[in-house]
């Protein structure tokens, strides 16, 4: 069973490994999961689609919870998270794209402090989800993070982030409350055929004009911006530089290529999306 051992038929406990692979536990029969101190990643599609897990206490040390960990977790009542998720340099932990999506039974979720941003997808589609604790350290809400979760009737946060995604809460009884308090959000996703996509965003207020902004490792300055479309410039980042015209809720295209790559089968593409609402 790879870093885990079997102490009941249902039942795994954690040996002494500092990581989950990704896929090592895909599709287990496990119904209950406890993690200690030592792991600090969970890595991609981890325990996704365990679909007899019911009860999971992850590690108080963690700082990463990668794309898909627990993805169709659909028997999933109950997670414990840890108090705070930071890597040891102190930077801010991560919750991936897709983490707990489909998690049918799911009914609360406390986001743990040190979190700055909630992966896209990330409780899409947990229908029974009716409490959501967000931290103070949140400062974006990606696409579709909250979408589908009908039950969400209880919201708490004491502060509610800049940066929330106009889709982030669709199809919930939080939809029309995030909607008419939000601000306009410039979104750049990078996509390639070698990973999963990487999505940036940034405020786009006209208070902000001539101001860099960064997030994780792209940074862009706003030239101008109004009800009907945002100019901005790329600042840094491996396709910097040149100036952009986003109009308002119309994805554009800002790169895109096509070319062989050996050792692999076809056309590779590589492709930056901009997008203001």
């Amino acid at each position: 069973m790879g870093i885990f051992h079997k102490t009941t038929a249902d039942k795994i406990r954690y040996r002494n490994k500092d990581r989950v692979e990704r896929g090592e536990f895909r599709g287990s029969e496990i119904v209950e999961l406890e993690m200690p101190a030592t792991v600090r990643i969970v890595g991609e599609s981890a325990f996704r689609e365990c679909r007899n897990l019911k009860r999971v206490s992850l590690s108080n040390t963690l700082c990463e919870l990668g794309a898909y960990a627990f993805r169709d977790c659909d028997m999933m009542e109950n997670i414990v998270m840890p108090g705070e998720m930071r890597y040891p340099d102190g930077s801010a932990g991560q919750i991936g794209i897709g983490c707990f999506e489909g998690c049918g039974l799911l009914r609360e979720i406390v986001i743990p402090e040190g979190i700055a941003v909630i992966g896209a997808n990330a409780f899409h589609n947990c229908a029974a989800l009716e409490s959501v604790t967000l931290p103070r350290s949140l400062r974006a809400i990606r696409s579709g993070a909250f979408a589908g979760c009908a039950r969400l009737k209880t919201l708490n946060a004491p502060v509610m982030p800049d940066l929330i995604a106009l889709d982030a809460f669709r199809d919930t009884p939080q939809q029309d409350r995030i909607i008419s308090q939000r601000k306009p959000v410039l979104t750049i996703m990078h996509t390639s055929s070698f990973g999963l996509p990487e999505i940036f965003q940034f405020s786009a207020s006209p208070h902000l004009i001539g101001t860099e902004q960064s997030d994780g490792n792209m940074s862009v300055m706003l030239d101008a911006c109004d009800e009907t479309r945002v100019c901005f410039r790329i600042t840094q980042y491996k396709h910097a530089g040149g100036s952009h015209i986003v109009p308002f809720n119309t994805p554009t295209r800002l790169f895109y290529e096509e070319y062989d790559c050996q050792g692999r089968t076809g056309l590779q593409k590589e492709e930056i999306i901009a997008s203001y609402r």
